[in-house]
């Protein structure tokens, strides 16, 4: 039995190496050529520029996309354009109308004023 036992062992460790070798020898390594390998390269490297051209056109267009909307928000803002010249307008006109006043202030403050002498000839001076 002992003998039987190993004699189907031999036979079923032959026969596996025989389908290995058999299996091995139908597909053999090829080994490239120099040429063969340059010409490999050549398309990797026309493939890996191809894949380089498209991100480089992909990150083009969404710069475009960005600056559009940033164009837009600037656009937007003419309400704040607007309103910073009516502010300048109204301080414009603050201050035209503050010189009107102090030049009206030192016209008077120039003219000489005769105080009368009865009291009674003065005028009561009616508070608003």
């Amino acid at each position: 039995m002992k003998n039987r036992l190993i004699s189907l062992l031999v036979i079923l460790v032959t026969a596996s190496s025989f389908a290995f070798v058999t299996t091995a020898a139908d597909k053999p390594h090829k080994k490239m050529t120099l040429a063969e390998k340059g010409e490999q390269a050549r398309i990797e490297s026309i493939e890996l520029e191809q894949t380089q051209l498209q991100k480089a056109r992909d990150a083009a267009k969404a710069t475009k996309v960005r600056e559009q909307e940033v164009l837009a928000k600037h656009q937007g803002n003419d309400w704040e354009a607007k309103q910073l010249e009516k502010a300048r307008s109204q301080s414009d006109e603050r201050l035209t109308r503050q010189q009107k006043y102090l030049q009206q202030a030192q016209d008077a403050a120039k003219q000489t004023h005769k105080i009368p002498k009865d009291p009674k000839t003065i005028e009561p001076v009616l508070s608003e």
